[in-house]
């Protein structure tokens, strides 16, 4: 591990802190997904709504650090940090997760928030971060096992034509648990969760800005007109998560916090199933199933 990574987990909060900020900030994160689907019904572009959340986040975590009479860095060192983790973390992910949504659903395309404890294990583990061991590397296997479950079986798809749209969606997780490496390894000494979250957010919002310019959409913000309340709700909510996914990340280090998908994930096949009536086949639970005992199989090792 890096002196740096060192520094990170060094001011481990109680177990059952940990716990609770874990199961809260996931809970948050999956209100998120329902949100998104509201927002697609009331035709909002998905760049619009990705670039709102972040830059209302962003712009609500810039006032958190002022009433807090702190400053955000903006250091060569920093500056480098908000744009690794704003196009890893928040601007890449979000982008394909508010496009795929459409057309997978909101359970489906939450299941993939399944896969970052176990990615970000096997970078980590790559990069030396960490060392998994037989028995956690057994749950990198069965974790493995169940994504290609849920890759393997069109039918599970609300149609099969979609099955371009789940393996795009799978660039999320890849996505989401780089930047949990990412934020770690180069997190600048020093620097509070609050204020790296805001600079991470709006560098976010700065990636978005670029596409949406690259392709031509610039007309797609005005869609947001459809739907103000939720995009402030929205925005409200990514800023809260975020600062709280960033204080997890620093106590706890980089593979505990992954696990924040597991509980969104059990959030966005909930609010799938009860406020859009969405339902899943058989083999898509049992591929949730099998990562999530790899996951348990990976923190039994890790507590061992």
């Amino acid at each position: 591990m890096t002196a740096t990574a060192a520094t990170i987990t060094s001011s481990s909060p109680s177990r059952l802190g940990a716990i609770a900020l874990l199961v809260a900030t996931g809970c948050i994160f999956g209100a998120m997904f329902p949100l998104g689907k509201m927002a697609e019904r009331a035709s909002v572009a998905p760049l619009a709504w990705t670039l709102s959340m972040m830059l209302g986040g962003g712009f609500t975590l810039i006032a958190f650090t002022f009433l807090r009479k702190q400053s955000v860095p903006v250091s060569r060192q920093h500056f480098a940090y908000y744009a690794g983790a704003g196009l890893l973390s928040m601007g890449f992910p979000n982008f394909i997760l508010f496009t795929v949504m459409p057309h997978l659903g909101v359970g489906l395309s939450s299941v993939v928030y399944t896969l970052p404890p176990i990615l970000t294990l096997t970078f980590a583990a790559v990069l030396g971060m960490e060392k998994p061991g037989a028995r956690r590397s057994l749950g990198i296997a069965v974790g493995f096992a169940g994504a290609v479950m849920i890759v393997s079986q069109r039918s599970s798809l609300p149609s099969p034509d979609h099955y371009g749209w789940l393996l795009l969606a799978l660039v999320i997780p890849a996505s989401v648990a780089a930047g949990n490496i990412f934020r770690t390894r180069f997190w600048p000494a020093g620097s509070s969760s609050l204020a790296l979250s805001a600079g991470t957010m709006l560098t976010g919002s700065v990636w978005v800005l670029f596409v949406i310019i690259v392709k031509g959409r610039i007309s797609d913000i005005a869609t947001l007109g459809q739907a103000p309340a939720l995009a402030l709700i929205q925005a409200a909510l990514n800023a809260l998560q975020f600062l709280m996914f960033m204080r997890l990340q620093k106590a706890a280090g980089p593979v505990y916090v992954s696990q924040v998908g597991y509980v969104a994930t059990a959030a966005g096949l909930a609010s799938g199933a009860l406020v859009f009536g969405e339902t899943y086949s058989p083999w898509i639970w049992a591929a949730s199933i099998t990562i999530a005992v790899g996951v348990l199989i990976v923190n039994s090792a890790r507590r061992a």
